[in-house]
């Protein structure tokens, strides 16, 4: 018996220590490489990476590893949307994380001016209480895989918290899911303009 759990905690190192091996024979990302595969995403997500179609993501300035974690999440079906699944099943990971080195080394959209002073503080206050800064950064900029969601689409915003209310989008790990479970439209809504404030 007890043969049999060194046996088991010996393969798990080896398997770890496997893993461990692999990362490392990993290319490091490549911007330049990067830019050059992401053509074929301007369409929708516009030259230097902000959109001008409501309902689709700015990807300027997302951290590397939010933009490589979704893509993996598109590849593998966990997550789907607007034929980001098709896309990103053509991609290798090396791809993935060159593109996403792309995105991330971009200048952030501007800070869109003309909400309602009203709706700013309401979505500032409801971003308080939820503890947002606390995974998504002090000014919403996003950190290692976690989105940037300063200056981001407020039509974008508001339709994927929708959609992680009510669980049509998949969560990686329940968080968001469990945020945006209490919150109303008129509250997302509010959000949304609050981010899309913010530099």
């Amino acid at each position: 018996m007890m043969f049999t759990h060194r046996l088991k905690a010996i393969q798990g190192v080896a398997f770890f220590l496997t893993l461990l091996s692999c990362s490392h024979s990993w290319a490091a990302p490549d911007a330049v490489a990067g830019k050059v595969k992401a053509l074929v995403c301007t369409a929708c997500h516009g030259d230097g990476g902000v959109s001008s179609l409501p309902g689709f993501p700015h990807l300027a300035a997302q951290p590397l590893l939010s933009i490589f974690y979704q893509l993996l999440q598109f590849r593998d079906q966990r997550r789907k949307g607007g034929g980001m699944e098709a896309i990103a099943a053509t991609l290798s990971e090396q791809d993935m994380r060159d593109i996403a080195a792309y995105y991330a080394a971009l200048q952030a959209p501007p800070p869109v001016a003309g909400g309602s002073t009203d709706k700013i503080t309401l979505g500032q206050q409801i971003a308080q209480q939820q503890y947002c800064s606390s995974c998504h950064g002090a000014q919403l900029q996003g950190q290692k895989h976690v989105p940037r969601l300063a200056g981001q689409s407020s039509e974008y915003f508001v339709s994927q918290l929708r959609n992680l209310r009510s669980g049509a989008r998949a969560d990686m790990d329940g968080t968001m899911i469990s945020a945006a479970r209490s919150l109303t439209d008129e509250e997302i809504e509010a959000m949304a303009v609050y981010a899309r404030s913010l530099p």
